[in-house]
C-alpha cells in the first residue's frame, strides 16, 4: 500500500536540542559537539542505507563533512533558545525498490531544497518492521540550517526587522520607549505556502515513477478532509497508554485505535482499488484506440505486408524470379520509407500532410519563378521572331514604297496586304523596344535568352530534389491511406465472409485450383471409359494418378519454402 508522510519541525536549542545530535542519529555516525563538549555515538543504530551532504555550488568543500557543518551552525547561534535547522522526516514507497527510493529523494532534495540555496543532510532509512505482520516504513531524514550561506562565503541572517510606523512615517513605540518591529524571515523558508509546495512537489514525483513503473498505487498530499475521504481519526493516546500497550497490556483506547486503524486500512484499500480500476480501464481504452487508430509505421507496414504475403509460386521460372524481385523492390520501399520517417520525425499522418505542404510550398515557388522566367524568354522570342520578319520583309516594303501612283500602291498592296500588314504590326511592336541608336538589340536579347535559359535550368536543378522528395512522400500517403481503408472495410464486414475467403485464398490458391480441377477431369474421363478399355491402357489410368500425387507433392514442397521465406523475411524486418 502506497504511504504518504511529510512533516517537518524545528531544531531548537530552546526546548534541549542539538542539531550535532540529530545529524549523528538519522545518519548513524558518531559525532563530537564541540558547543557543549559532548559526543553523540549512534554507531550502534541499524537500518541507515545511504547518506549525503548536498550543497549548492559556492558552497565551500570543508561544510560538506557533517560534523564539521553542524558545528558550525551551533558556533554561530549566540542565543539559548536559538533555532537551528529544519528537520523533514518523509514516507519512501514499500512498491519501490530501495535504489528507486535513494534516487527519489536525492532528485527531490536538489529540486526543492539546493535550488533554493539550502544546505542538505540527507539520510535514507530502510525502516524494516519487526512485526510480519506490520509493513516496512521506509523514510528519509532531511536536516537543514535555518540560516542561509551566502555566495560570499559566510552565514546570513535568519530575519531582519520591520518596525511599526504611524501614518506620519514614524517608528512606533511601546510603553518601555522601544521601537516595536516585527521579524522578517529573509529566506521565506518558513513559510506554509512553501510547505504545500513541498508536500505537492513530492506527492506529484513519487505518482510520476509510479507511472513510469506501470503501477496503479498513488499518493495525495491533501489531508482525508480534503479529499472527500471520511476517515475516523484515532484517540490521543497520551504516554501511559502506549506505555502500557508497549508491555503488552491491552487498553480500551488502544483497542479502539486498533479498530478505528483496521477499518480505515480497509477504507483506503477500497479507494486504492478503485484507483486501479480506473487506471486499468484507461489503459486498456487506449489500448483499444490504438488498435483501431493504426500508427502510420502500422499502417505502412499492413500495406507492404498485404503485397508481398498470400501469393503463391508461379510455374514459368521467370515470371518467379520476376516476382520475387518485385517482393524485394517492396521489402527496399518499406525500409526506405521507415527510414525517411525516423529521420524527419514524422510520426502521424498530421505530421505527413504537413511535410507535404511544406513541400508543395518549396516546390511551387520554384516553379512559379520558372514560369516568369519562361514567360520572359517567350517574349522575348516574339520580339526576336517580329524582328527576322522585318528583316525579311523590308525588300517588299521598299518595293511599295517606290509606288508613285497611288492606283499602283493600292494594287500592290492588295496583292501583299497580309505581308505588309503583318510588318507594321511588327514594326509598331519593336518601335519601343529599339535602343538610344534606333536599332534592333539583337545581341541583348541574344545574351538576356541565354541568361534566362542557364536561370531556368538552375533553378530545375534546384527543385529536383525537392520534387522527387514531394512524389515520394505523397506515395507513402497513398500507401499508408489505402492500408487504412482496407483496414475500416475489413472491420466494417460483419459476417466474416472476407476473412473466410481471405483464408482460402491463401490455402488454396487459383493456380493450385485450377490445375488440380484438370487433373481431376482427366482421371474421371478415364474412370467412365468401358471396363475392357481400362484394361487394355492401364498405364495411362496410373501415370494420371500419379502425375495428381507428384502435383500435390510439388504443391506441398513450394508452400514450405515459401514459409521458410516468409519467416526470413520477418525476422529480417525485426532486426
Amino acid at each position: 500500500m502506497a504511504l504518504y508522510h511529510f512533516s517537518v519541525k524545528q531544531v531548537s536549542r530552546g526546548k534541549g536540542q542539538t542539531v550535532v545530535n540529530s545529524a549523528a542519529y538519522i545518519s548513524g555516525q558518531k559525532l563530537y559537539n564541540d558547543y557543549y563538549g559532548q559526543t553523540h555515538d549512534y554507531t550502534k543504530k541499524s537500518g541507515v542505507v545511504f547518506t549525503e551532504i548536498l550543497t549548492p555550488e559556492y558552497v565551500p568543500e570543508h561544510l560538506t563533512d557533517r560534523e564539521i557543518l553542524w558545528n558550525e551552525v551551533e558556533k554561530v547561534e549566540k542565543s539559548k533558545r536559538a533555532q537551528l535547522a529544519y528537520s523533514f522526516d518523509i514516507a519512501l514507497q514499500n512498491e519501490l525498490t530501495l535504489d528507486e527510493n535513494i534516487e527519489l529523494a536525492r532528485e527531490f532534495c536538489r529540486e526543492q531544497f539546493v535550488a533554493r540555496g539550502m544546505i542538505v543532510d540527507l539520510a535514507v532509512h530502510e525502516g524494516k518492521s519487526k512485526n510480519e505482520d506490520e509493513p516496512d516504513n521506509p523514510h528519509f531524514h532531511v536536516l537543514v540550517p535555518i540560516r542561509p550561506f551566502t555566495e560570499d562565503g559566510s552565514w546570513g541572517s535568519k530575519q531582519k526587522r520591520e518596525y511599526v510606523l504611524d501614518e506620519d512615517g514614524n517608528r512606533i513605540k511601546d510603553a518601555k520607549g522601544k521601537d516595536i518591529f516585527n521579524a522578517v524571515s529573509t529566506t521565506g523558508w518558513n513559510d506554509p505556502e512553501l510547505l504545500k509546495e513541498w508536500r505537492r512537489a513530492w506527492t506529484e514525483k513519487v505518482n510520476e515513477k509510479f507511472r513510469e513503473c506501470h503501477m496503479a498505487a498513488r499518493i495525495d498530499h491533501r489531508s482525508y478532509k480534503e479529499q472527500g475521504i471520511d476517515l475516523i481519526p484515532t484517540i490521543h493516546e497520551g504516554y501511559e497508554v502506549r506505555a502500557m500497550e508497549k508491555k503488552g497490556i491491552k487498553t480500551v483506547i488502544g483497542e479502539l485505535n486498533r479498530a478505528i486503524r483496521q477499518f480505515n486500512q480497509m477504507f483506503i484499500s477500497l479507494k486504492e482499488s478503485i484507483q486501479w480500476m480506473k487506471t486499468a480501464y484507461e489503459e486498456m481504452k487506449a489500448e483499444l484506440d490504438r488498435r483501431q487508430n493504426p500508427t502510420l509505421l502500422e499502417s505502412l507496414q499492413d500495406y507492404y505486408d498485404k503485397k508481398t504475403q498470400g501469393r503463391p509460386p508461379l510455374p514459368n521460372s521467370y515470371e518467379e524470379m520476376k516476382r520475387r524481385g518485385k517482393n524485394l523492390s517492396n521489402l527496399q520501399e518499406f525500409s526506405k520509407s521507415i527510414n525517411y520517417l525516423q529521420t524527419h520525425q514524422i510520426e502521424t499522418m498530421d505530421d505527413l500532410q504537413e511535410r507535404i505542404e511544406e513541400l508543395n510550398g518549396v516546390v511551387s515557388v520554384s516553379k512559379k519563378e520558372i514560369s516568369e522566367k519562361r514567360k520572359q524568354l517567350k517574349e522575348l522570342e516574339n520580339l526576336e521572331k517580329m524582328a527576322e520578319v522585318i528583316k525579311t520583309n523590308q525588300p517588299l516594303i521598299d518595293e511599295y514604297n517606290r509606288f508613285y501612283f497611288q492606283k499602283r500602291r493600292e494594287k500592290y498592296y492588295q496583292q501583299h496586304k497580309k505581308e505588309i500588314n503583318y510588318y507594321r504590326k511588327c514594326e509598331r511592336e519593336l518601335k519601343q523596344h529599339l535602343d538610344k541608336n534606333g536599332k534592333v538589340p539583337t545581341a541583348r536579347w541574344k545574351r538576356e535568352k541565354e541568361e534566362l535559359q542557364a536561370g531556368i535550368e538552375e533553378l530545375k536543378a534546384d527543385n529536383q530534389p525537392y520534387q522527387e522528395e514531394l512524389t515520394f512522400v505523397k506515395k507513402v500517403q497513398s500507401c499508408a491511406d489505402i492500408a487504412r481503408r482496407d483496414r475500416e472495410m475489413a472491420e466494417a464486414d460483419t459476417s466474416g465472409r472476407s476473412e473466410e475467403k481471405r483464408e482460402k485464398q491463401v490455402k488454396f490458391p487459383t493456380f493450385y485450383t485450377v490445375q488440380a480441377k484438370e487433373i481431376l477431369e482427366e482421371n474421371g474421363k478415364a474412370e467412365q471409359q468401358p471396363l475392357n478399355q481400362s484394361e487394355q491402357n492401364p498405364e495411362k489410368k496410373t501415370s494420371l494418378l500419379r502425375k495428381l500425387d507428384e502435383k500435390k507433392k510439388e504443391c506441398a514442397e513450394r508452400d514450405a519454402k515459401q514459409q521458410v521465406v516468409k519467416k526470413k523475411r520477418d525476422h529480417e524486418m525485426s532486426l
